[in-house]
């Protein structure tokens, strides 16, 4: 199986409606499953220059499927899937909405490559010449194996695990003092029940939104005592507009790069938790200061419950 990941840099409407439509025939022509996602405006273009062959097309409006990255990977993740079963390849066109978190939606384009390997399919994405700063154009000679500059060309600049070194995720920011600081036990079991009870007796999420709070501290919980030192802390304030958690612990290795990007492989037990937390969550980052691990999330007191994530219900470290 091969994937491949490519960027298509742009400097006019007219070069965008061609060259995406063209992208998007030869794929009809091939019989292969073709999405495409992006800004209306976007979309409305390639759609006009595809005229009846839009029909075949899948659309999905960037601010539905660009909602947090990981959540993005999962969806990408889920077509190439669909293809696999019914024996067809998949093309995609993914324009990345670079507004607000433009280090989060980086990473994003960084890690796309190891997320998406194990299918068969190719990623095209485009790149605003006209809009973007000279530093997201960076991006796409960084992040994409081959890059369209007025023609097709390996990018020498390939670097994406460097990339994902260099542009740290920004953590949520706090303030105030925490509506609970409590070291993290061998056994997980009283740190979940505890979280459940304060977070439904303080009101800190609607009631169905709690079960999602419980299951990502869990995760992390879990995933410090097995991989962090003894010393281990769970910090939680209470924002106006959301939750946010933190679990420290000293010692362990710094995370991996790619560490929760990269989705479960069907059939092979673990490696979930943290790729589950980004799914429940509306943003998780992990950092390595000194001898220090953090990883905290944010999770809006507002939003909508997340969309059931692809795999188990809940993970085995968080039964019972």
């Amino acid at each position: 199986m091969v994937f491949a990941h490519s960027a298509f840099l742009y400097d006019s409407d007219a070069a965008y409606a061609s060259a995406l439509a063209l992208f998007a025939r030869e794929g009809l022509a091939r019989e292969q499953f073709v999405a495409m996602a992006a800004a209306p405006g976007q979309l409305g273009l390639v759609r006009e220059a595809l005229g009846g062959d839009a029909r075949s097309v899948r659309f999905l409006p960037a601010d539905d499927w660009y909602a947090q990255p990981v959540r993005t990977i999962a969806g990408w993740v889920k077509l190439l899937r669909s293809g696999q079963v019914r024996g067809r390849t998949t093309r995609l066109i993914g324009e990345t909405p670079w507004t607000g978190a433009t280090a989060a939606w980086t990473r994003y384009e960084a890690a796309l490559n190891r997320a998406l390997s194990r299918y068969d399919g190719t990623l095209l994405c485009p790149y605003d010449r006209r809009a973007l700063p000279p530093h997201l154009l960076d991006v796409a000679d960084r992040t994409h194996p081959r890059v369209h500059h007025g023609g097709w060309h390996e990018s020498t600049r390939y670097e994406p695990a460097r990339v994902l070194t260099e542009v740290p995720d920004q953590p949520w920011p706090v303030s105030g003092e925490p509506a609970l600081v409590a070291p993290v036990p061998d056994s997980v079991a009283g740190l979940r029940a505890t979280v459940r009870e304060r977070a439904a007796l303080g009101g800190w999420l609607p009631p169905g939104r709690v079960d999602y709070l419980v299951l990502a501290v869990c995760e992390l919980a879990t995933n410090s005592v097995r991989h962090g030192g003894a010393e281990r802390e769970l910090t939680i304030w209470v924002l106006p507009d959301a939750v946010v958690c933190e679990v420290t612990d000293t010692g362990g290795t710094a995370p991996d790069p790619f560490a929760g990007y990269l989705p479960p492989v069907p059939g092979v037990s673990g490696g979930m938790g943290l790729w589950l937390v980004h799914q429940l969550c509306d943003g998780l980052t992990l950092r390595r200061e000194g001898e220090v691990t953090s990883a905290r999330f944010g999770m809006l007191r507002a939003a909508a419950s997340p969309a059931r994530v692809t795999g188990r219900e809940r993970h085995p470290a968080c039964s019972g």
